[in-house]
């Protein structure tokens, strides 16, 4: 019997082995589409126009935008069709039962009627279909205003990966040149050849390099997520860089009035403002038009055989014909009051109007102070790096003939590094400034970021200095 249930026991627990999990097919099914989400956003190398397209359909801002506009549209249709025909129809079957004294009558009644009404005058209805014509504008020039903010503020994300990730290259270049300096100075005071106070100092420098490393990696994680979020998933692909040698000056900056008066004329913003105005006196012409008479023609015909409290009648036929007119004559004060709200209303949206007209004028004007700065210090960091070249190899040289020390080398290879880092710096922000120049000039478009796209390339930068060592 101990034999069979240990035989019994052995193949229970084969069989148990052997059979599937239920919850498996689930669990491998989640992870194999974690796989291949993850795949798929890693696999090649994005853009910025390639991210530019995926944000129109998966920024809120930019979806918010359109549908606020076509939500206008509809309001707008709205309030036409206030002005158009208004037709009813009605159609009534009755069963009545009618007791007088001894008579106890049962019959049945039918009417039908249609009307058509339209209106000849009524000034606070057109009124409102002003009004609702320029909110519609308004809300176009809003969300135009708001998607160009969108894409702006895309461009300046995608560019906040790339410093950050030039920063870590940057960081991790001069790490390896401490530490084959550092490998340098070890075997040198081994000889007795180099002071513990160099020796220290080279190991405190690379101690301090491997902190901004951990720094820097978190930045780019950082910058990733906050470009993950305008389009609607993670970015782990390879995002195209900066060329080399980028042509900057193929952009063609103008004048400072140029863009002024461009910014004048065709910015969304003041054109929102310029229409909340107008459709703020188009509300307060809508409340005073509550003392104006009201006209409306009327159309109306009717088939029945019910009469007066659903007593049986022959049956009869009426066409009418007729011109309402309404009069306003007394309501309490509500009329005015309603005009002077409105008014003010009005007021409110003039003083918005300058000030968007002030604040667009000082950020073109800043953007385009911005964007000159920047392309001069493109040049001047151009020289700088090449002169922190020079003098890097100079100490290198030096330090080979015993002139200088390795801790001098290590601080001609930082200057060359802050250099190359001023050079990146200057030319995001030339690319940021025009870019933000074209948003508040009310032109920015996707040609614009189709000519940043082509400064883009896939490639790999790997920054290193030769150090004597």
């Amino acid at each position: 019997m101990r034999q069979i249930g240990g035989l019994l026991g052995r193949c229970s627990l084969v069989l148990l082995m052997a059979a599937p999990l239920p919850f498996l097919p689930a669990v491998q099914a989640e992870e194999q589409a974690a796989a291949a989400d993850t795949e798929e956003a890693t696999s090649g190398a994005s853009d910025l126009l390639q991210l530019y397209q995926q944000a129109q359909s998966q920024d809120p801002r930019i979806l918010a935008a359109q549908a606020a506009a076509r939500r206008a549209g509809h309001q707008q249709r709205e309030a036409l069709g206030r002005l158009l025909p208004q037709m009813n129809a009605d159609a009534r079957l009755t069963r009545t039962n009618y007791v007088s004294g001894m008579t106890d009558t049962n019959y049945s009644g039918e009417r039908y009627s249609a009307s058509i009404t339209q209106v000849l005058y009524d000034s606070p209805v057109w009124q409102s279909f002003q009004r609702s014509r320029a909110l519609s504008e308004q809300a176009e020039a809003q969300g135009e205003n708001d998607i160009q903010g969108a894409t702006a503020d895309l461009v300046q994300r995608y560019f906040d990966v790339l410093a950050a990730q030039d920063s870590l290259e940057l960081i991790q270049a001069e790490k390896r040149v401490v530490e084959r300096n550092l490998e340098r100075i070890n075997s040198l005071y081994d000889r007795q050849l180099a002071s513990i106070t160099e020796k220290l100092e080279v190991e405190a420098r690379l101690d301090r390099l491997k902190s901004d490393e951990i720094e820097a990696e978190n930045r780019i994680w950082v910058a990733r997520e906050g470009l993950g979020e305008v389009i609607g998933r993670p970015v782990y692909e390879q995002l195209e860089r900066l060329a080399s040698q980028p042509n900057l000056e193929a952009f063609d900056l103008k004048t400072h009035e140029y863009w002024r008066d461009q910014a004048l004329a065709t910015n969304p913003l003041m054109q929102a403002r310029l229409a909340a105005v107008e459709a703020q006196r188009r509300g307060q012409k809508e409340a005073f038009g509550g003392h104006m008479p009201k006209v409306s023609l009327q159309l109306s015909s009717q088939k029945s055989n019910i009469g007066y409290e659903n007593s049986q009648s022959g049956e009869t036929e009426s066409n009418v014909a007729a011109i309402s007119v309404q009069i306003p004559l007394f309501s309490g004060g509500s009329t005015q009051a309603r005009s002077n709200a409105a008014y003010e209303s009005m007021v409110i949206a003039q003083q918005e109007l300058e000030q968007a007209r002030r604040q667009v004028l000082r950020e073109v004007r800043t953007a385009f102070l911005n964007t000159e700065s920047s392309l001069a210090k493109v040049s001047a960091a151009r020289l700088a790096l090449s002169s922190a070249v020079k003098a890097r190899e100079a100490a290198e040289k030096s330090f080979t003939f015993g002139i200088n020390n390795a801790v001098d080398v290590l601080d001609r290879a930082r200057e060359q590094y802050s250099a190359q880092r001023d050079l990146l710096e200057a030319q995001y922000s030339f690319l940021l400034s025009y870019t933000v120049l074209k948003r508040w000039s009310g032109t920015l478009n996707e040609e614009d970021l189709e000519r940043v796209n082509a400064l883009l390339e896939v490639r790999s930068v790997e920054y290193a200095a030769n150090t004597a060592g």
